[in-house]
């Protein structure tokens, strides 16, 4: 079975980052961010293709890894429905050093399971990436 990754971003109170935010820009083009697991993926997962993944999906093999990179409030429905039929392998996510106080609420969707919190990764801006993995129970 292929590997699916999930990458995003949260603030520190739980919320999608607006993509204008300056930390957010980091995340979604310096080379530590997005761009890391966009180099090492074989494909990426947009939205409103869960239904081509599931058909396609059994036919790789276990060195393949699909991405999905959640932004906004479409790219956060694909995860929803990732998480729907339990396809996360591993979640990424780059927990910025602000409060937002409002927007989008990424950590709400979030299914009730274990993690296993794989890695973290300080950088010197402050932002935190935290790699989980499924867990083994």
């Amino acid at each position: 079975m292929p590997k699916i990754q999930a990458v995003t971003a949260m603030t520190l109170d739980g919320f999608l980052p607006d993509v204008a935010d300056m930390s957010m820009r980091w995340v979604m083009n310096h080379k530590k961010g997005f761009a890391h697991w966009r180099e090492r993926c074989d494909a990426r997962i947009l939205p409103h293709s869960i239904l081509d993944l599931l058909c396609e999906k059994d036919s790789k093999d276990n060195t393949f890894t699909y991405l999905a990179e959640i932004t906004d409030s479409e790219s956060l429905e694909l995860l929803r429905g990732l998480f729907l039929y339990n396809l996360v392998d591993e979640l990424v996510i780059y927990l910025l050093p602000v409060s937002s106080g409002s927007g989008i609420p990424i950590q709400r969707i979030f299914p009730a399971s274990q993690w296993q919190l794989h890695k973290t990764t300080v950088f010197p801006n402050s932002i935190c990436r935290l790699i989980y993995r499924k867990s083994s129970r």
